[in-house]
Protein backbone atom coordinates (compact mmCIF):
# COMPACT_ATOMS: atom_id res chain seq x y z
CA UNK A 1 0.00 0.00 0.00
CA UNK A 2 1.66 3.81 -0.61
CA UNK A 3 1.69 5.58 2.02
CA UNK A 4 -1.03 8.80 2.46
CA UNK A 5 2.06 11.24 2.95
CA UNK A 6 4.02 9.95 -0.28
CA UNK A 7 0.79 9.70 -1.71
CA UNK A 8 -0.06 13.40 -1.52
CA UNK A 9 3.36 14.29 -2.83
CA UNK A 10 2.63 13.10 -5.84
CA UNK A 11 -0.43 14.97 -6.02
CA UNK A 12 0.63 18.07 -5.81
CA UNK A 13 2.70 17.39 -8.69
CA UNK A 14 -0.51 16.45 -10.30
CA UNK A 15 -1.83 19.57 -9.32
CA UNK A 16 0.22 21.98 -10.72
CA UNK A 17 0.26 20.19 -14.04
CA UNK A 18 -3.55 20.41 -14.00
CA UNK A 19 -3.12 24.32 -13.30
CA UNK A 20 -0.60 24.73 -15.98
CA UNK A 21 -2.93 23.37 -18.90
CA UNK A 22 -6.49 25.39 -20.23
CA UNK A 23 -7.46 21.36 -21.46
CA UNK A 24 -10.51 19.82 -20.01
CA UNK A 25 -8.91 16.25 -20.97
CA UNK A 26 -6.20 16.83 -19.65
CA UNK A 27 -7.36 17.65 -16.37
CA UNK A 28 -10.08 15.08 -16.17
CA UNK A 29 -6.76 12.77 -16.41
CA UNK A 30 -4.55 14.43 -13.39
CA UNK A 31 -7.87 14.61 -11.47
CA UNK A 32 -8.43 10.60 -12.47
CA UNK A 33 -4.82 9.60 -11.46
CA UNK A 34 -4.89 11.40 -8.46
CA UNK A 35 -7.98 9.73 -7.20
CA UNK A 36 -6.26 6.74 -8.23
CA UNK A 37 -3.46 7.77 -5.88
CA UNK A 38 -5.88 8.11 -2.75
CA UNK A 39 -7.69 4.84 -3.24
CA UNK A 40 -4.08 3.42 -3.72
CA UNK A 41 -3.27 5.09 -0.28
CA UNK A 42 -6.22 4.73 2.23
CA UNK A 43 -7.61 8.51 1.34
CA UNK A 44 -10.81 9.78 -0.21
CA UNK A 45 -11.68 10.28 -3.75
CA UNK A 46 -12.03 13.87 -4.51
Amino acid sequence: MLSPEDANKIIRFLSAAYFCTDSDQARKEFNRLANELRKASGQPEQ
